[in-house]
Formats: C-alpha cells, structure tokens, sequence
C-alpha cells in the first residue's frame, strides 16, 4: 500500500515521466481496478461451482466495453459536459431530483457493502493462511477480526492520502489513477505466474495436466454441466450491469477518463487484460485438487505458493491479491463517500457562514464519510461471518448493482421516463433483493415465499436466480408502468433532451435579473462564502473565456450555467442546481419551450464533426441559409421576445461598423448609440417600414430604410429588422438636387444681372461725368470709388453667374501679379464700410514683398467671405490676424480668429455648396464655396484648422497656399 501511495504521490508531484502518465495503456491498466480481490482468489471457486460460466465475470465489462458508441461513450459525454462524477449524479441531473440521488446513494451503499465485505475477508483470510499455514476454522475467528479491524484502519488513512486530500477539480486524479495501473500489473503478474507454477511444479507442464485431465474425466464433466438457462444469461446480465453500475467502475470509466478515446483504446485493451487474468484460473483449480489442498477452494493461489514452498511466489500472490483488495476499497469508498456527501449530507445540512471556507468544510465531511463507510464495511463483515463464501457475496453484490441498469438504460433512450417511475422500481426491486439476499446473509432466514412467484425449479444455493429475476423484473415493470401513467415535468424533459444521443439539446432561453457578470460573484458570496465564490467565478470566466464586465444575456446565462456544472462536482447536480436557483433564479422562460438559438448555432458548429447521415445533410442545409443570410447586401437583426440580438448579418455589421460577435446574445439597448436609439424607437413605433430614416454617426449621415416582420412560426415570437443603407443613393439625389438649384441659380443670376446691370452702367456713367462737372477733390474722389464699386458689383454678379452655371470660374482667365497685403488692406476696408456689423479689429501682418499669381477682384472676394465668416465668429472688439510668409515657391496665408472654433464632424463639409452654420437667413452657404473654387482655380490650395492648436480648444484658422508671382525677364 505505502508503495502505491508512492507512486501516486510521485506522479502528482510530475516526478514521473508525462508520456508515461498520460499513455492510453496506463488508464486501460487502471480499469483492472473491475477485477478486484475476488478476480485473484473467489474466480477459482467460482469456476469450481459454475464451471465454464465463471467467464461471464470477465465477459460483462467486455460486452459493455464492445457496446461503447451506443453506451459507454454517450454517458461518458454527458458526464464530462456536466461534471457527473457518479452513478446518483447523473440519476439525480436525468430525473432532476434530489430524491433520486439520495434513493440511489442508499441502495447502491447497500449493494456495495458485500463487495467491501469481500475485500475484508480476503484480507483477513489470506493472511490468517499465511501466517497459520493451515485450513480456515472458528478457533481463527478472533485473530481474523483483528487483522481486519487493522486493515480497515490502514486502507482507511489511505483512502483519505489517496483521494480525500483535495477536493477533486475538472482533472482527474492522475496520481490514483497510474496507482491503479501499477496495482493491475502486479496483481495480473502474481496470478500468472500462479498458474505457470501450477502446470509446470504439479503437472510438469501442459502434457502432464493434459493426461491428468484425462485420467479424471468427471473434472471435465463438472466443468461442462450446462446451467439453467435462466442462471448463465442472468449472471452474463449482472455482470454487465456491473460493469456501469457498481461505483468504482463507474469512477474510472467516466470521473476519472479525460478523453473518450481512452474509452477506444479500452474497448480492447481490457478485455486483453481479463483475459489473461482468466487463463490461469483452471489450471490453479485443477493444480490444487491434483495436490490434495484442504483449503477452501477460493485461496488456491496461495495454498499452492505455499505447497511449492516458494517464498517470493507466496509473497507475490499474497501483495497481488492486497493490492487488489486495496484499489477497490479506496476508489469504491471515494465514489460512495462522494456520493454521500453530495446527496444524503448537503440536502440535509448546508453551511451559511459566508466566512467559512466551504472547501475546507467538504473536504473535512469527505473525509468523516470514508471513515464511517469502511467501518460500516467491517461491521458488515463481523456480523455475516464465515457463512458466505466470495462467490455468493459477489453474486449479492452484482445483483443490488442490476436494480439500477432499467435507470442507467432510461438516461439514454427513454426520455419519457421519471422520478415516480424510477423510484418506485427501484424501491421495490432492493426490497426483494433485501428479503431475498440481503437479510439471509445475518442468519438461517430463507424466504421460500419468493420461489412460489419464480416459474422455474431451482436448487437452494442458486436462490440468488429467484431473487434476480423477480427483483429486476418487478422493477422494469413498475418502472414502466408508473411512467407512462404519471406526468414527466418540464425539467425532467430538458435532462432527458440533454441525456439524448444526438447531445444537441435544445436550451431554452431564460431571464436573469442581472446587469453584470460581477454581480454573480456578489449573488454567490451569500451561499458559497467569498472565497469559494471569487474561485468558482474565475473558473468558469476562464472556461468560458468571457470578461468580468460581460452584460450580454447570453454571457450572463452561459456563467451562471458553467458554475453550477462546476459546482456539480463539488455538490453533486441536486444541491448545485438548488444552490444555484436560490442566488441566481432565471425569472421566466421568455419563449416558454423556445430554443437558445446562440447557444445551439455554438454547441453546432462544435460537435460539426460528429454529425453523420441525415444529421449531417441537415446541418449543411443550416449552414448553406446562416450563410445566405449573412451574405446578404442588406442588414439585417433578428430579435428575442425580449428584445436579445439573436442574429446579426455581415452587413448589418457593415452599415454600424458593430462586429456579429460584440452583440450576439446582448440586449437591443445594450447597443451604442445612435444604433440603440434608432432600433428602439423603430420598433417602439406602429411603423412596420420606415424611408430615408436619417442618422449621424461618427463617420456623417447616413440614410437608410427599415423595415420589419414578426416570426410566422408558432409559439415564437422573434422580430426580424431588415436595414437597408440607402446613404449612397440619397447622396446622388442630393447632388442631383443641388445641380437643379444651380440651374435655376444660374438661370436667376442670368435675369438678376441683366436687371441690375443697367442701374449699375447708369450709376458709373453718372460718376464718370462728376470728373467733368466739379473740381472738388473729395466729390473726385467719391466718383472714383463709385466708379470702382460697380465694376465690383459686375464682377460679382458676374461670378454668381458663372458658378451657377459650370460650379467653377473659367480656368482660362488670365492672371495677374496680386500683392496680398495690399489685397488684404483693400478687403478690410470695405469690411469697415459696414457700420451696423460688431466692432472687430483686424490685424494685416502680410509682409508688402509677398507677390501671387492671381485675380486681384477675385481673392479681394475670397478675403471678405474668409473675414466676413470670422468676423460673424468673433466677439466684440475681437482680433482677428491675417498672416503671410514664403514657403518654397508658394505664399501660405493664414486668417486667424478667436471664434468658438468649427465642430470636427463639420468641417469636411464646410466648403460644400449651401452647407452653413449660420442661423436660417443669416447665410446662403456659397461664399466658402466660391472662396474654395476661386483658390483651386488659380492653382492654389484651401484648408481649415480648428481648433487652433496656440488657443487650446477655439478658435479657427484658414490656410491658403497660392503660387508666388515670378518677375518677368527682362
């Protein structure tokens, strides 16, 4: 035992090589754990009392393990998808009761207390023979007792060093495990070697057993005798209940198996192995009469080690059969002491102090379980006494097992199935398994009643068949009958679609009343204490790979699920689902029996691979419209009842700029905004279609239709928004638009100028004549500006024209050498001519050298619009500077003013035709736009800054590049 221990505790410590560990062959050798002390010492009587159906002990597990893709692998799936760590978890999550669990704990504690007795009395046994030398008789009785009591003590510390140290997480216990592998290579090395002694020291070989065979054909004939029908198929049937049933091979098939392809590789892996365990039970049985041995029938093994006077083999057999003792006692008292805890302890008792460790707590309570379950082991033991032999406490044992496989059956393919059922079946196929095997273990009780039911004859040591047949048939009857006459709940048809084979579920979709995944953590704190609230969170944000700051529906669901798996392990399914629906109850079910469409799509696309036929041809027809939908040139949103994104197409993640997977499974005001408002306010509306819907977004306006439609499938009451980005379109109506305004401008222009033009010419003739009329120099000088002021007037109107008809000035018209301080000057001083505008001051700090090519009447234009514009931006008695400097080959001009600065969104669109800030008649919106016009056709470039970088968050500044003038040559 120390030296199992070792190699247990080696491997946990990683002292051992991984390849090693984690090879399929060493999780194959630990299911050898199946062939317990009985497979090393009670085979050999077993197959004296049944002759050639002593194979069915071998052949049970083989069966269950050929049937792995309709049995072995679907319970294995299910367990692991749900952290069932034992027979009354996965009972307890089909039936959803705690009831069930604690029901199954019971019987299943009572069926597995003959298979510790047997352990018991192996070990107490064989070392009374080894150490006596002698036959077993009553005159041993105390000294048996004492070696028991002993070893209860010992495998008691071990189990605890084994398995109880720590509470068990999502890994399996590596270290027991490779512990099992080493126990199976020892006891299946001692048993052969066992058998080889027996044929070559007794027979001198296989010829010499082969004429002692001969010689004693009556061995044969006994070997050979038929049994009842009844009793071979029932054995063959027990033994394969057996195999799923009984805890400790439960443990290791499923809580301890990472991987179903360990499960391939023991398909036929242990069969190999039983096999060579079962080869040298003849000869050992047939060796042992030839020598005359008085022992009883099932020690063999070792009273021929000790006949041969060998030592070492009689050392090895005696460790062999120990250590198989010892790995079925420690991995069957963890599954029962688990079980306990989780459905007979917790549903009773559940600590509240939210400062108590509650993993120290159930450790402590796992550890007080293992205890009393040995010791109710030895109590076993002392009181059936030397009466039962191995063969009859295996049968009892396997029979208990049997109630149980009409459940284990339902899990997988009887979703109609309940609690009521399943109770009332097993209840009373253990009271007759009790009356018929259990209580006649304690005395001369025989209840002969029970044979008056059986249709068949059987001899009084073959009872055990009575008892099998009645127990399990009255128990799939009642099973049966009690089902299909009395209701299966809403939970018990959610377990049971979760239970089924295909593993594809349909989760329904539920509300919680949370707005964070942080306050799951707070809700738990109150049950599991702050410590094991903070771990158990974490874990399942890790598995999930989600945030702590998750508020999607979905995500908060899919935490609040992943935790009460988790805690499964630790609580078992009936107290984590209880603990769970205490601190985070779901509200409603929104669709009643409605789907979580985000987590089906999800679990689809992973078990892609596992689907075959028509399941398969189902799926890529799914996957052939999720594709078209999401290929679709328009957006479009499929809503829940309660307004979660169930679908969010590439498109609709085009025209937000909202990626599918930041939203799936979020609720429709979880949105960023404008998308929230828009869809909410859609449909809050009576509106079923909605045109040229406009919203501004960070990258401008966009325009769009929206339309939806409810779900035309019954019972459902998802909406579908279908959006329909019309920006593009509505753009080229508006230049359309704009295009026509320039026309009937320049058709108004063509009209205003013939109209104005002739005042204009009279008003400069009038002036020209004052030159010939008065010398007065100030009537001269007004003239002169009169005469000036209508050539302006027409240049202006002129320009209008022009615009308005081509959206440019004639690019052929020829330039001039413009000095823009001088432009600048001229420019401000109309500007000053306005006596009702606000007092501005405005500062030319253009050097008088700086010379451009251009139209002196046209940038004198484009300067008042630029100082017109900042002047309007300005407060009272503002400054506004005009600056100019050389920069290569061209002049940059900047007008700068102290205004509340240009809004970032605006100011691609400021130099837009019509587009102004202004109040409604307080601007046109054509003087940027003819500025930006006049500049790009001399050659020049326009830009705005704002806000200036020098005045922190106002204020605007234009930048114009224009080409320096070169002096002519001479």
């Amino acid at each position: 035992m120390a030296l199992l221990f070792g190699i247990a505790y080696a491997t946990e410590r990683q002292l051992l090589p991984s390849r090693l560990v984690n090879h399929p062959s060493i999780y194959v050798l630990s299911l050898g754990v199946y062939a317990s002390g009985f497979a090393v010492y009670g085979a050999v009587g077993f197959a004296e009392r049944y002759g050639y159906s002593f194979l069915n002990y071998y052949i049970g597990i083989s069966a269950a393990l050929i049937l792995l893709p309709i049995l072995l692998a679907p319970l294995h799936q299910i367990c692991r998808s749900y952290r069932l760590n034992s027979l009354a978890d996965l009972l307890s999550f089909r039936f959803r009761s705690s009831w069930v669990g604690s029901a199954a704990t019971l019987f299943l504690a009572l069926s597995v207390w003959p298979l510790l007795a047997i352990q018991i009395k192996i070990v107490s046994e064989s070392t009374l023979i080894l150490s006596a030398g002698e036959a077993l008789g009553d005159d041993n009785a105390n000294f048996k007792t004492l070696i028991a009591l002993l070893f209860c003590v010992v495998i008691t510390v071990f189990t605890i060093l084994f398995g109880s140290r720590n509470l068990p997480s999502k890994d399996s216990h590596r270290g027991l495990v490779v512990a099992l592998a080493f126990e199976s290579i020892i006891k299946m090395l001692a048993f052969v070697l066992v058998g080889l002694v027996a044929i070559y020291s007794v027979f001198g070989g296989f010829g010499g057993l082969q004429e002692w065979l001969l010689a004693h054909p009556d061995i044969l004939e006994d070997l050979s005798t038929p049994q009842s029908g009844d009793t071979n198929r029932l054995m063959l049937i027990m033994f394969f209940a057996g195999s799923v049933c009984m805890p400790h091979v439960f443990h290791m098939l499923f809580a301890e198996n990472p991987s179903r392809k360990n499960l391939v590789t023991a398909s036929w892996g242990l069969p190999l192995f039983l096999l060579v365990m079962s080869l040298p039970v003849l000869p050992i049985l047939w060796a042992g009469k030839a020598s005359g041995l008085t022992i009883t029938t099932d020690y063999f093994p070792l009273g021929l080690s000790l006949n041969v006077d060998n030592l070492w083999l009689t050392i090895l057999i005696y460790l062999g059969g120990l250590s198989a003792v010892g790995g079925t006692i420690i991995v069957t008292t963890l599954a029962l002491a688990s079980m306990s805890l989780n459905h007979l302890v917790l549903p009773l008792f559940h600590p509240k102090d939210r400062n108590l460790d509650i993993y120290r707590w159930l450790l402590t309570a796992r550890q007080l379980l293992v205890c009393a379950i040995i010791l109710v082991g030895f109590i076993f033991y002392d009181l059936i006494g030397d009466v039962q032999t191995l063969t009859n406490l295996t049968i009892a044992s396997a029979t208990g097992c049997l109630q149980f496989l009409p459940g284990v059956l339902a899990v997988l393919y009887w979703p109609r199935a309940n609690r009521n059922g399943f109770i009332s079946g097993l209840t009373a196929g253990f009271i007759v398994w009790g009356v018929g095997l259990l209580i006649p273990m304690f005395g001369d009780y025989h209840p002969a009643y029970l044979e008056s039911l059986y249709i068949n004859e059987v001899a009084k040591d073959e009872f055990w068949v009575v008892v099998a047949s009645l127990s399990i048939g009255i128990n799939s009857a009642l099973f049966i009958l009690v089902s299909m006459f009395s209701e299966t709940s809403a939970e018990e048809r959610s377990a049971a679609e979760a239970c089924t084979l295909d593993d594809l579920n349909r989760p329904s979709r539920h509300v919680l009343n949370l707005q964070t995944a942080v306050e799951i953590k707070q809700r738990l704190q109150d049950a599991l204490g702050d410590h094991a609230a903070e771990q158990e969170f974490r874990r399942a944000l890790e598995e999930l790979h989600l945030d702590e700051q998750e508020t999607r529906p979905y995500a908060l669901r899919r935490i609040r699920d992943r935790i009460e798996i988790n805690l499964s392990s630790l609580l078992g399914p009936s107290s984590a689902r209880r603990v769970i629906d205490g601190v985070l109850p779901y509200t409603a079910s929104v669709l009643g029996s409605g789907e979580d469409i985000t987590y089906i799509e999800e679990r689809l696309e992973r078990y892609q691979t596992n689907l075959t036929g028509l399941a398969a041809d189902l799926d890529s027809l799914r996957r052939y419209h999720r594709q078209t939908l999401e290929d679709l040139p328009i957006g479009v949103c499929a809503l829940g009842g309660d307004q979660e994104i169930l679908l969010w197409n590439m498109s609709m993640a085009d025209i937000t700029d909202i990626q599918s997977s930041a939203v799936t499974g979020s609720s429709l005001n979880g949105l960023p905004e404008p998308w929230a408002n828009c869809l909410i306010n859609f449909l809050a509306s009576s509106d079923l279609h909605r045109s040229k819907f406009c919203v501004e977004t960070e990258q401008g306006l966009r325009w769009l239709n929206l339309h939806r439609t409810e779900s035309q499938m019954w019972g459902r009451d998802e909406l579908i928004i279908v959006v329909e980005d019309i920006t593009d379109t509505q753009l080229l109506e508006h230049e359309l638009t704009h295009q026509e305004r320039l026309a009937s401008i320049g058709r108004l222009a063509a009209g205003v100028a013939h109209e104005i033009g002739n005042p204009v010419t009279g008003i400069a003739c009038l002036a020209q004549n004052l030159r010939y009329e008065t010398e007065n120099p100030d009537t001269l000088e007004t003239a002169s500006q009169i005469v000036k002021q209508t050539k302006r007037i027409s240049s202006i109107v002129g320009s209008l024209v022009n615009f308005a008809h081509t959206g440019r000035e004639d690019r052929a018209q020829a330039t001039e050498a413009v000095n823009i301080r001088s432009c600048v000057s001229e420019a401000v001083q109309l500007l000053s001519l306005d006596n009702e505008a606000q007092q501005i001051h405005y500062n030319n700090n253009c050097p008088t050298d700086i010379v451009v090519n251009g139209d002196n009447q046209r940038l004198m234009q484009v300067f008042i619009n630029l100082l017109s514009n900042a002047r309007d931006a300005s407060s009272d008695n503002a400054m506004i500077t005009i600056e100019a400097e050389e920069d290569n080959a061209e002049a940059h001009i900047t007008v700068t003013d102290h205004g509340i600065g240009i809004d970032q969104k605006l100011q691609n669109r400021i130099f837009e035709p019509f587009f102004t800030t202004k109040d409604p008649g307080k601007g046109t919106g054509l003087g940027l736009a003819l500025a930006y016009n006049i500049i790009t056709d001399l050659g020049g470039d326009i830009s705005i800054e704002s806000p200036v970088p020098e005045f922190s968050s106002h204020g605007t500044r234009i930048h114009i590049h224009l080409v320096l003038s070169q002096p002519e040559p001479n």
